[in-house]
């Protein structure tokens, strides 16, 4: 991973520090957490914008189709 080489190999201090910061952020279980959050509420919202794009489509029958 580019992160776990920065950290072994940066040329400054601060940029090793910067490096293994990020590394360990990311890693982190409410960085996976959000970002699993994220991917389903994105699911979500593409169904219901191509739904709503249908033109014989109502905002009730959307609702309706994220419902199932």
């Amino acid at each position: 991973m580019v992160l776990e080489n920065i950290v072994l190999d940066g040329s400054t201090y601060s940029q090793r520090d910067d490096a293994a910061f990020s590394f360990k952020l990311l890693m982190s279980f409410d960085f996976v957490f959000i970002l699993y959050i994220m991917k389903n509420d994105m699911g979500i919202t593409d169904v219901l914008c191509q739904v709503l794009q249908q033109k014989s489509q109502d905002i009730l029958n959307a609702m309706h189709v994220l419902t199932e």
